[in-house]
């Protein structure tokens, strides 16, 4: 009996059963026994393509060896198309059956003589046909897709972290991915956010801890602010609800893209960093003296020596202030400040995508596109950023305008935000000397400037 070889291939499993590769095998097991052909090894492609240039087949790969090394003198399979689907995969039975005469079955097909010339004809051919075919195939997928994203539909598959299936939002879920986007406006790092996740409980979908990055993953998913992305870029509102707002969901990515957050940087120590001066108005900067913190007068060579030279615990004074500040929020009926302007992203990302459709259609070219697409991602880094700081500012905001609201919250809050309430009601501190030969209290000492009354910032 003549050796033969099965080769059998399906490009899509979805449920990776393999039942169309095994039926397959069933079949030309069949074919062989009715030929007197002898099945000496069976060679499997599952849920691969035989189209995508890309695509890798280890098991076709290893026919064409086989083939070429005359271990085997037949190929059985269930259509022609399972062996090829590309011209150029054809070619390559080609060569090696040309010198080989391997005779090629097929179940549904016939057989495919590729050892005379009338045969490679036909199946070129039929070649050409098959990948013609799977081109068209291609395109209406794509149309397809288009539409979908076109009319906001979820793109299918597995949902992102918040989702369940069919995008309908989990509320558990949904309540994490709230909690880890306000962790990050308020300053926590990502692996900050991830070691409290676990700390929490609360773990990935498939029961794992979390990582910075599946944290990252998470937060900058345009799907967890409503939005459809199409072709790698965002193609408009999707048809299902948003977790977070457009304008948190901004404020977060603009944050994770700081440049800024991937250097390592010595830790802020001094809240009143810039505030703090002496009575000629000459800055006292923070500085560490052997094992205590102070504010002091800086001396810079070449110029005139600060007078008078200061210094004063930083400890005391930091406590003494931030004192005040919660006394005086607690107390005083503060003005609501002008809130800063809406930024809004959506107009540049429209403008972006009309743009990437006109590519698309062939209107503009490759170098037109490229020109007019780097200004648009400079306004976008822009908006974003700004938004950064416009949702920062707002969150201040509603902490200021509830009394005792900052004081139960001073604890658990970043450096930024304490900085921005001391800074929203002092103007600047003053440091008079101490009196000579004597002791004088701090208190004494300190003259917090705010423009008559406890006023925001102009």
């Amino acid at each position: 009996m003549t050796a033969a070889v099965a080769y059998c291939r399906i490009s899509k499993d979805d449920r990776g059963e393999a039942l169309g590769v095994d039926r397959q095998e069933r079949l030309c097991r069949k074919l062989a026994k009715d030929r007197g052909l002898d099945i000496v090894e069976v060679l499997v492609d599952n849920d691969t393509s035989a189209f995508r240039s890309k695509s890798r087949r280890p098991a076709f790969d290893r026919l064409v060896g086989m083939l070429g090394d005359g271990s085997v003198g037949a190929v059985v399979a269930y259509h022609a198309d399972r062996l090829y689907r590309r011209t150029g995969d054809l070619e390559r039975l080609v060569g090696v059956i040309e010198s080989t005469k391997v005779q090629v079955h097929t179940v549904a097909s016939g057989n495919v003589d590729l050892t005379n010339a009338s045969g490679r004809m036909i199946a070129r051919m039929l070649g050409a046909a098959a990948q013609g075919e799977s081109e068209r195939m291609g395109e209406r997928i794509r149309a397809k897709h288009d539409e979908l994203a076109a009319a906001g539909k979820h793109p299918g598959g597995r949902p992102p972290y918040g989702y369940s299936k069919g995008y309908v939002v989990d509320q558990a879920e949904a309540e994490a991915v709230r909690w880890m986007a306000q962790r990050v406006l308020e300053g926590s790092s990502l692996l900050r956010v991830a070691r409290d996740l676990d700390d929490r409980g609360v773990t990935t979908r498939e029961g794992r801890p979390w990582h910075h990055s599946s944290v990252r993953a998470t937060l900058v998913n345009p799907a967890v602010a409503g939005l459809r992305v199409h072709r790698r870029e965002v193609a408009g509102p999707g048809a299902w609800d948003p977790i977070l707002d457009r304008q948190t969901w901004e404020a977060v990515r603009a944050v994770l893209a700081d440049p800024a957050r991937k250097r390592t940087r010595p830790a802020r120590k001094f809240v009143l960093a810039g505030l703090v001066e002496n009575p000629n108005g000459d800055r006292m900067n923070g500085a560490t003296v052997g094992d205590r913190r102070v504010y002091a007068t800086r001396v810079v060579q070449g110029r005139p020596r600060p007078r008078p030279a200061l210094s004063i615990g930083a400890d005391e004074l930091e406590d003494l202030i931030v004192g005040m500040v919660l006394t005086a929020v607690d107390e005083a009926d503060l003005p609501t400040p002008d809130q800063a302007p809406d930024i809004d992203v959506t107009a540049i990302e429209a403008e972006m995508a009309e743009l990437a459709d006109l590519r698309g259609r062939g209107e503009i070219t490759m170098q037109e596109w490229l020109a007019a697409r780097g200004p648009l991602l400079e306004r976008l880094q822009a908006a974003s950023i700004a938004a950064r700081q416009t949702k920062r500012h707002s969150a201040t905001v509603k902490l200021l305008a509830k009394k005792g609201a900052v004081r139960k919250a001073w604890p658990d809050l970043d450096f930024d935000t304490r900085r921005e309430v001391i800074t929203a009601l002092i103007e600047r501190v003053v440091i008079a000397p101490a009196t000579r030969g004597k002791w004088t209290p701090i208190e004494d000492r300190i003259s917090p400037e705010h423009g008559g009354g406890v006023q925001w910032k102009a």
